[in-house]
């Protein structure tokens, strides 16, 4: 007993802050080893009281206790560089690049092709996308080796030289070994290299092969003055879309419009549906057989999808005859052409100053324009007709109308006009308005007065254009149209005002027109010499190939596209009247802030009928790529 207090207290003085337990341990094996040597056992040594160190599980080295008990060689023999080289299928790391536009395949799937910086973040990104370990795509040859999870801690790259075709990483990892009961986390440094192999991206593969399309389609708007307005709408819907230009092989320039070719059928037919969203027109698909295989019972067989557009633009002043259908009230009277879309949007030319204004509006659809027939629904006026006016005086038709119309004049010296939807006033109403032409000022005092829908857009000293049927010149069809195609209660007005348009500068008109160019060419006169006829016959080939280019790159097309001339268009001024045209849409967009709204709505509705479309097509698959081989039973 003396013995054990003796060692308890010089324990207490060698671990004066010892835990108890501690403490405890410690005692007990000290009255162990006195209680052994009392008995005669005095073969015990200290080494029981080395508890800090542990023999290694697999070589028995003696080391400090971790989670593994394994020593440091031990850990080293775990490979984690086996397991991040390995490829898809177990074969090397690869990363495809374009040879044409130098592009990388940036998900592995050939899909998507992207341009990247040597050594660049997006670079790494795209390279660290391709390893399966990191990626989440190796998961059973990890657990084969026995690591449960990779985490990427640093990466960097080793340079190589630009010819090598190879691209190393320096990947710092941590890997967590399942070593039942625990888990250990061991951490290395780990070579890996890419090899850079040759891969033809989508876009270089259409540019490359020639008449492999299945399928064309045949944008058309005849109109009888030669405008492209309405194809003007629909270049600015396709540049504004790349998701349908990226479908398309090739596109061939025509006088009245366009033709673009496919791959497939339902690319074709995905393109229309797209261009129906923005025009009315009449969609109509034909086939026709180029050969036939009678043994294999197959056939090569080209659609052709026909695409005809209303014929009528934005603020073009129609007659709408008396058997028309689908027009409601306004049958027999002069229209309006609001604005168009996937339906022609029209409005009475002169409604009836006590008139409901809901009644005098309609949508015209595609399928009644076709089907009462193109001399149900006649331009009375083009809208190049427009004149500038100058607004004098502005009294509402509707009594709520006037109403609120005195309350805003008594509470301040401006009416309250509509300037967006949260406003709070509506965008068209019924008023008496008096205008004056822009031409006539300081020359005579002529006004007329006229009702017109624009009633909240328009206040005193605005410029509006419209048309000044008092003064124009009609032909012969417009004279025996106005004695036979109204009714007998509708009034020719004197002024038909169309929309309000900034500033009161003429030269900023956005329907000037000038045939400066078309008199300049007049004055060439052709050479007796058969070199300088041929000099100038290669002159205006090189022009009219040079305006087509220009007519697809504001569709977005660019120089990648195939672009074809018409062969059979030998018209020498109508590329220079496209290109005035094109002008001219540019300087009233510019003015115009109702156009350029109605751009942006339809502009919405197309990314969002794209990206259904897209939607559906990825859910369905791609189920026509085999089209072009029907068998005839189907055929």
């Amino acid at each position: 007993n003396l013995l054990y207090r003796a060692t308890y207290t010089v324990m207490l003085s060698y671990y004066p802050n010892t835990k108890d337990h501690r403490k405890n341990l410690i005692f007990y094996e000290v009255s162990l080893i006195l209680v052994r040597f009392r008995s005669g056992k005095s073969t015990m040594t200290t080494n029981r009281l080395t508890t800090s160190l542990i023999p290694c599980c697999t070589c028995g080295a003696i080391i400090t206790p971790n989670p593994s008990n394994q020593c440091t060689a031990c850990l080293a023999t775990i490979d984690i560089s086996s397991i991040v080289q390995r490829g898809p299928g177990g074969q090397d790391l690869v990363i495809h690049q374009c040879r044409q536009c130098r592009r990388y395949d940036r998900n592995g799937d050939g899909r998507h092709f992207m341009l990247l910086d040597p050594e660049s973040p997006d670079m790494m990104a795209t390279l660290l996308k391709q390893i399966p370990a990191l990626s989440g795509k190796g998961q059973q040859h990890m657990r084969q080796s026995g690591v449960e999870a990779l985490h990427l801690l640093d990466s960097l790259f080793i340079w190589t030289e630009p010819n090598s075709m190879r691209m190393r990483l320096m990947l710092t990892l941590k890997a967590d070994i399942n070593e039942a009961p625990r888990t250990v986390s061991i951490q290395q440094r780990v070579k890996v290299e890419f090899k850079v192999q040759w891969r033809q991206c989508n876009d270089c593969i259409k540019e490359s092969r020639s008449r492999t399309w299945q399928a064309i389609l045949q944008l058309r708007q005849k109109t009888d003055g030669g405008g492209r307005r309405g194809l003007l709408i629909m270049e600015l819907a396709i540049a504004r879309n790349a998701e349908m230009r990226k479908h398309i092989l090739q596109v061939q320039t025509k006088k009245s419009g366009f033709d673009f070719y496919f791959a497939s059928l339902d690319k074709a037919r995905h393109f229309a549906q797209f261009l129906a969203k923005a025009a009315p027109m009449r969609i109509k698909t034909s086939q026709t057989m180029v050969s036939e295989d009678r043994r294999n019972n197959t056939a090569n067989v080209k659609h052709t999808i026909s695409c005809d557009m209303v014929p009528l633009c934005r603020d073009d002043l129609i007659v709408v005859e008396k058997q028309a259908k689908g027009v409601g009230r306004l049958t027999g009277r002069l229209c309006l052409v609001l604005k168009t879309s996937s339906v022609l949007h029209l409005v009475d030319a002169s409604p009836v100053r006590d008139s409901d204004l809901t009644h005098c509006m309609t949508d015209l659809h595609a399928d009644n324009y076709w089907k009462g027939g193109e001399k149900s629904f006649r331009i009375f006026l083009p809208s190049k007709r427009l004149v500038r006016f100058v607004v004098l005086d502005v009294e509402m038709c509707c009594e709520d109308e006037r109403e609120r119309y005195r309350s805003s004049a008594s509470s301040d010296d401006s009416r309250q006009l509509f300037k967006g939807t949260r406003s709070g006033v509506s965008k068209y109403a019924l008023a008496d308005i008096e205008v004056a032409r822009e031409s006539d000022f300081g020359s005579n005092d002529e006004t007329f007065r006229c009702v017109t829908h624009l009633g909240n857009l328009l206040s005193v000293g605005d410029t509006v254009m419209g048309y000044d049927l008092a003064s124009a010149v009609f032909s012969s069809e417009a004279e025996w149209t106005i004695e036979n195609s109204f009714t007998s209660s509708f009034v020719i007005p004197d002024v038909v005002l169309v929309r309000k348009v900034k500033g009161t500068n003429a030269d900023g008109e956005p329907y000037a027109t000038t045939d400066d160019g078309h008199k300049q060419k007049g004055k060439v006169k052709a050479k007796s010499s058969a070199s300088k006829k041929r000099d100038r016959r290669l002159k205006k080939e090189e022009e009219k190939q040079r305006k087509l280019e220009k007519a697809a790159a504001r569709m977005g097309l660019g120089s990648n596209e195939n672009i074809y001339r018409d062969e059979d268009d030998e018209d020498e001024g109508f590329l220079a009247a496209a290109q005035m045209e094109k002008e001219q849409f540019e300087r009233e967009l510019e003015l115009d802030e109702d156009l350029a709204e109605d751009l942006e709505i339809v502009e919405r509705e197309l990314a969002q009928v794209a990206e259904e479309e897209e939607d559906g097509h990825s859910g369905k698959g791609n189920l026509a790529v085999g089209e072009e081989n029907l068998p005839l039973d189907e055929r």
